[in-house]
C-alpha cells in the first residue's frame, strides 16, 4: 500500500504517527498486527487504530473536498471569462453537477460540446444525460471509450455485479470510478478498496487532461471526484475494519467496553450518509449525553428535525464539561439548524477550555451566520503560528478549513493559501489539484487567467 503521508516510520510508534495526522503510516504498521484471526490483545488494539486511521482519512477528504470544487468553480470561471475553453466549460460542469445544480451543469455540457477548439472526452455526453436527467438513472446508452464507459456505471449508483466482465480500468478515469463503485458495494474487499486507493492516489498526482493553447499558457485539469471517492472509499475501509472488531473484541471484554464498537460504527455510517442503518447501531446503551447527541444528529438527517431538537435541548441541560457543549454545537453546525443557538454553546466552551477544535467549531459558526472576519480571528486564535503549515502538529483538517475560510472571505491573503495548499499537497498527494488550481485562482486574481503560466506540471 503506498503511504499518504511522506516520511519513514520504521521502529516508530502508530499511535504517535496518528497523534501526529500521519494516518496512513499508523494503518501500515497496525495492519501488520491484524494479518492473521483470531487476534490476540495487542491485534485487537491495532484493528482499532485501523478502523480509526481510515476514519480520519475519510474525514479528511471530507473536508477537502468542498475547498476543492469552491477553488475549481472560481478557476473554471475564470477562464472562460478570459477565453472560450471546451474543457474548462466540461469540468466546470462537472463542479455543477457535484453541486446538484442541474440546469446549469446540463449548459456547461451542451455548451461544451459545442464550443470550437479543444475537443472535450466522451464522458461530457455521459454527464449530459445524467444532469438532464437530474442525477438519476439517464437509460440507455452505448459509450465507446474506456473512461466514458466507467463513468456511466458510476453515475448510475451501480454496484460491482453491474461491471462486465471484460471490462478493464485502463485509465485514470476509470480508475477512479472503479474505485467509487468498490467504496459503495458490500460484497468489495478491504484488500482490493486499499489496492484501488493506492492507484487513483497515484493517478490524481498528474492531470487528467493537459491544454497548451499558447507558448506560455497551460492548463491542466484533474478529475473533481478524486477527493470525494477517496473520502467514501476510506469510511467504506473503517466500517469494514469496524466490522472485523466486533468479533474479535468478544473476548476481551475489558476492550469491547473500552472500544464502544457499535457507537463508532453508528458515527461511520452517519459519515457515509447510511442513516437508517446509523441509527440500528444505537442502543440501551448509548442513552448517555454522547449517545443521545449522535442520535440526535442521525434523526437530523433522517428529516426528523422536530425530535433531534428535542434530544439536543435535553442534553444541553446536562451538559457539564466544554467537551460536551463543543460537540453539542459541532451538532448544531452539521445539521445546519439553530447556528445561533450552536454558536452560543461554543462561546460557553471556549469559556472552559481553550484548544484548536474548540475555535474550529465556534469558527465554523461564525462563518456560517455570516460573520467572516470573527471567523477568521476565531480561526487564528487556534493556529499555533509558530508551527505554520507543519501537519504533525496542527490538524490538517484544521489548516484546510482556516485556508478555505480565507478563500471565502480575504482575496488580499490569496498567497497565503496557496503557501499552505503547498504544504499541504507535499503530504497529501490527492490534493495537489487544490494548489494548482488555488495558484491559477491566485495569478488570476492579481493579472488576468489567460496571460499567466498556471497549472505547471512539477512542484
Amino acid at each position: 500500500m503506498l503511504p499518504l503521508f511522506s516520511g519513514a516510520f520504521a521502529a516508530q510508534d502508530p499511535l504517535d504517527l496518528f497523534k501526529r495526522h500521519r494516518y496512513e503510516d499508523a494503518a501500515t504498521l497496525w495492519e501488520k498486527d491484524v494479518r492473521n484471526s483470531p487476534l490476540d490483545e495487542k491485534g485487537v488494539r491495532s484493528l482499532k487504530g485501523l478502523s480509526l486511521a481510515s476514519r480520519q482519512l475519510g474525514s479528511l477528504y471530507s473536508k477537502l473536498h468542498p475547498f476543492s470544487l469552491a477553488l475549481s468553480a472560481a478557476y473554471y470561471k475564470g477562464v472562460l471569462s478570459e477565453a472560450k475553453s471546451p474543457l474548462a466549460l466540461y469540468y466546470l460542469g462537472q463542479v455543477q453537477y457535484q453541486n446538484g445544480q442541474w440546469d446549469s451543469a446540463a449548459s456547461s455540457f451542451e455548451k461544451a460540446g459545442k464550443s470550437e477548439g479543444a475537443k472535450v472526452p466522451e464522458e461530457n455526453d455521459v454527464f449530459l444525460n445524467y444532469a438532464r436527467a437530474h442525477g438519476k438513472n439517464a437509460g440507455s446508452g452505448s459509450p465507446k471509450s474506456n473512461a466514458a464507459q466507467w463513468q456511466a456505471l458510476d453515475l448510475s449508483g451501480a454496484d460491482v455485479s453491474a461491471i462486465p466482465g471484460d471490462l478493464k480500468a485502463s485509465t485514470p478515469r476509470a480508475r477512479r470510478c472503479r474505485l467509487s463503485i468498490l467504496a459503495r458495494s458490500a460484497s468489495s474487499s478491504v484488500e482490493e478498496i486499499r489496492k484501488a486507493i493506492a492507484a487513483v492516489i497515484h493517478d490524481g498526482q498528474s492531470p487528467e487532461i493537459s491544454q497548451d493553447p499558447g507558448r506560455n499558457t497551460q492548463l491542466n485539469f484533474y478529475d473533481p471526484f478524486l477527493l470525494e471517492t477517496l473520502s467514501r472509499a476510506y469510511l467504506s475501509v473503517s466500517q469494514v475494519w469496524q466490522t472485523r472488531l466486533l468479533e474479535e473484541e468478544k473476548r476481551f471484554p475489558e476492550l469491547q467496553r473500552k472500544f464502544g464498537t457499535t457507537r463508532g460504527l453508528a458515527e461511520t455510517c452517519l459519515l457515509r450518509g447510511q442513516y437508517s442503518q446509523a441509527l440500528q447501531f444505537l442502543g440501551p446503551q448509548d442513552n448517555d449525553v454522547p449517545g443521545r447527541i449522535l442520535k440526535a444528529k442521525i434523526l437530523g438527517k433522517l428529516g426528523k428535525v422536530g425530535e433531534a431538537r428535542t434530544l439536543l435541548e435535553g442534553a444541553t441541560r446536562e451538559a457539564k464539561s466544554p467537551e460536551i457543549l463543543r460537540d453539542l454545537a459541532e451538532s448544531y453546525y452539521f445539521l445546519a439548524t439553530d447556528l445561533q443557538k450552536g454558536l452560543q454553546l461554543a462561546t460557553r466552551a471556549l469559556e472552559d477550555k481553550d484548544g484548536a477544535n474548540y475555535h474550529r467549531i465556534s469558527a465554523e459558526l461564525l462563518l456560517a451566520t455570516g460573520k467572516s472576519d470573527a471567523a477568521l480571528q476565531e480561526y487564528a486564535r487556534g493556529y499555533k503560528i509558530e508551527f505554520r503549515n507543519r501537519i504533525d502538529q496542527i490538524d490538517p483538517e484544521y489548516m484546510s478549513q482556516y485556508s478555505f475560510a480565507i478563500f471565502l472571505s480575504n482575496k488580499m491573503r490569496y498567497e497565503e493559501i496557496v503557501e499552505t495548499l503547498y504544504h499541504l499537497q507535499k503530504e497529501i498527494p490527492a490534493c495537489r489539484q487544490m494548489y494548482y488550481t488555488m495558484q491559477g485562482v491566485s495569478a488570476g486574481a492579481a493579472r488576468n487567467y489567460e496571460t499567466q503560466r498556471i497549472f505547471r506540471k512539477g512542484g
